[in-house]
């Protein structure tokens, strides 16, 4: 036991630092995002599909050819690499369109591969008994370096993205460092392969487990509702301001916002509804569609001139504080507890396969959806209400998914 608690609080220094590393760039992404437009941003979400594709296959290949315990290192390594020239470019062309939008697709990768490789060396160390047990601390240790990165932007850093660009390459040295310090309960290798076998391998994984198929699927559906959200979210901020640095002061107070609402419920809400035989899996799985269509119906209302009237940033507030803090302090880790039942190689491979491509790809689906939607005529008003199925849909899967748990683990 002793070991295991030396293990969450390494693995939680591990999240601070990487939750920092992205939070201290978020605004300057999201802002991005904001000066892109809905209409444009579906295409540039489609080209991090593809870009995740191959990311996926080159990351296949050479998780078979290295030491597990250098994984964290040489991925995070690149990622170091390419902030450096960022952080070059940045200082000579800030306004430059081009640069931000490279930055807006780069970002999205590297926000899905950093932290979904925290999990993959994390999930490694821990069983689902203790992943029940830790896993909502390891997040709030994360949701602090969130919190401490949007307020560092926030107050210091909404017009210098180099500087916010160094601090993140920083934390990520940190993070390589600690996670060295991980020991994994899982001494298993992860069996290397021929190179031909590595480009189809994460797939094959999906195809021969229907649990992984189940949590695919969970994972496409929740990212699509979730950034056919952001887009009507988006549709709020510009409409307040097309000001650059005011969207960014805004996106960060919404990070500040929600990241000690996540914190707090990290501590204590987590292991108690994880835990729990009334809630348990089957219940965090499940509300999260319920969760959806309360966003969506409090979307349409807005538009509809009968919520928040005055001003939707408010309103983006709110959702915010809802959806995020969920997601984060509850579901996520609960999915994380699912992945601790598979095998050795399915948590580096197929896990990694649907926290990054899959969760793009249900990215730019839920874009694409936002604007068929309108597209087909729909006002804005009633374009959330199209969505309230999938939110349904969601619910069901995970549902599902709790009860391929248990028989799992009978």
């Amino acid at each position: 036991m002793r070991g295991q608690n030396k293990n969450a609080l390494f693995s939680g220094l591990f999240f601070f630092m990487v939750l920092f590393s992205l939070f201290v760039m978020r605004p300057f992404r999201s802002a991005v995002a904001a000066q892109i437009g809905t209409a444009d941003l579906t295409f540039f979400l489609f080209l991090v599909v593809l870009v995740m594709l191959f990311a996926n296959f080159i990351y296949s290949a050479v998780l078979s050819r290295i030491k597990e315990s250098r994984l964290v290192l040489y991925i995070y390594g690149f990622f170091i690499l390419n902030l450096v020239v960022f952080a070059y470019l940045n200082f000579y062309y800030e306004s430059n369109y081009a640069l931000g939008a490279t930055f807006y697709v780069w970002y999205n990768i590297f926000n899905f591969f950093v932290v979904s490789i925290f999990w993959a060396k994390t999930v490694n160390c821990f069983d689902r008994a203790e992943g029940n047990k830790f896993f909502g601390i390891i997040s709030a240790f994360g949701s602090a370096g969130a919190f401490i990165g949007s307020r560092t932007v926030s107050a210091y850093l909404t017009d210098a993205p180099v500087m916010a660009i160094t601090l993140s390459l920083a934390a990520l040295m940190l993070a390589i460092f600690f996670s060295s310090k991980l020991k994994s309960t899982n001494i298993t290798k992860i069996e290397k392969k021929d190179i031909s076998i590595d480009l189809v391998d994460q797939i094959n994984q999906v195809k021969n487990n229907t649990l992984v198929q189940k949590l695919l699927t969970y994972a496409f559906i929740w990212t699509c509702c979730s950034t056919a959200l952001y887009f009507f979210s988006l549709e709020i901020i510009n409409k307040y301001t097309n000001d650059i640095v005011e969207q960014r002061a805004i996106f960060a107070d919404a990070d500040s916002l929600v990241t000690p609402i996540t914190f707090f419920s990290q501590i204590l809400i987590t292991r108690f509804l994880l835990e729990s035989r009334f809630f348990g899996l089957r219940f965090v799985l499940g509300i999260y569609g319920v969760f959806f269509i309360i966003a969506y119906l409090m979307m349409a209302g807005h538009f509809a001139d009968f919520l928040f009237t005055g001003t939707g940033v408010l309103l983006f507030l709110i959702i915010s504080a809802l959806m995020r803090p969920f997601e984060y302090a509850i579901n996520k880790p609960a999915r994380e507890t699912v992945y601790t039942t598979l095998k050795k190689s399915e948590k580096y491979r197929s896990t990694v396969f649907i926290d990054t491509f899959i969760n793009r790809f249900g990215d730019a689906s839920g874009g694409l959806l936002f604007n068929i939607l309108l597209t087909l005529g729909l006002a804005l008003a009633v374009a959330p209400l199209a969505i309230l199925p999938l939110a349904l849909i969601l619910s069901g899967f995970g549902v599902n998914i709790s009860k391929s748990v248990k028989e799992v683990k009978s």
